[in-house]
């Protein structure tokens, strides 16, 4: 029966999102850190497992709200489960909220440059712009082909503190979480099987 759900409707969405980011001490419940508020956008395409499970990938950007100077990139892959199952073709459950979580690599722009003056090996450095990505939002089908989303997103780090490299009592878990909220807007596709008339004439019935 999960095979025939699967190949019987394909679903996937693309989209952007838009928001804020903000830089966080490194503590059990991340604090924001001042002066770290800027913009953030990006890009996004999720491939629908089914009306819950989903996987999804994209690309994000920042820029410092003061400065206007890039502040971050990432790029990212999670995977998502919605509390509701969804179906853009039905006139039931049009909002859910979701839980996802993957794996991303951001580049935080202010730690490129506290690492051009070290002495020490920089390969670290690279290796550490890994991060694990907590995501919590709720979607909504406001169209058939149209989905509205709010997001929160948080990036646990694992960074070195690169202003002073070759000190043996550094912090090796620096000051160095991220975190994205804003909003999602998505374009669905629904792809639907021409060889299962079986299902067409009950998806059919609902309509």
């Amino acid at each position: 029966m999960t095979m025939l759900g699967i190949r019987a409707q394909q679903s996937y969405d693309y989209g952007l999102f838009l928001g804020l980011s903000q830089s966080h001490l490194h503590t059990i419940l991340p604090i924001p850190v001042p002066g770290t508020l800027g913009y953030a956008a990006g890009a996004y395409y999720r491939y629908n497992l089914n009306p819950r499970y989903a996987v999804r990938g994209g690309v994000n950007a920042g820029l410092n709200v003061v400065t206007t100077t890039p502040d971050f990139f990432e790029g990212y892959g999670l995977f998502e489960f919605n509390f509701h199952a969804l179906n853009p073709r039905r006139e039931t459950a049009k909002i859910s909220p979701y839980v996802a979580t993957g794996l991303s690599y951001l580049v935080d722009m202010n730690q490129i440059s506290q690492i051009q003056n070290a002495t020490s090996k920089k390969g670290s450095f690279w290796l550490r712009n890994i991060r694990i990505p907590f995501n919590l939002g709720v979607r909504y089908n406001a169209l058939p082909n149209m989905t509205l989303g709010f997001e929160w997103a948080l990036r646990k780090g694992y960074q070195k503190d690169w202003t002073d490299p070759e000190n043996p009592v550094m912090n090796f878990l620096n000051s160095n979480w991220k975190s994205h909220v804003g909003i999602t807007i998505g374009y669905t596709v629904v792809k639907t099987c021409k060889t299962c008339p079986f299902y067409d004439k009950e998806r059919n019935k609902r309509r």
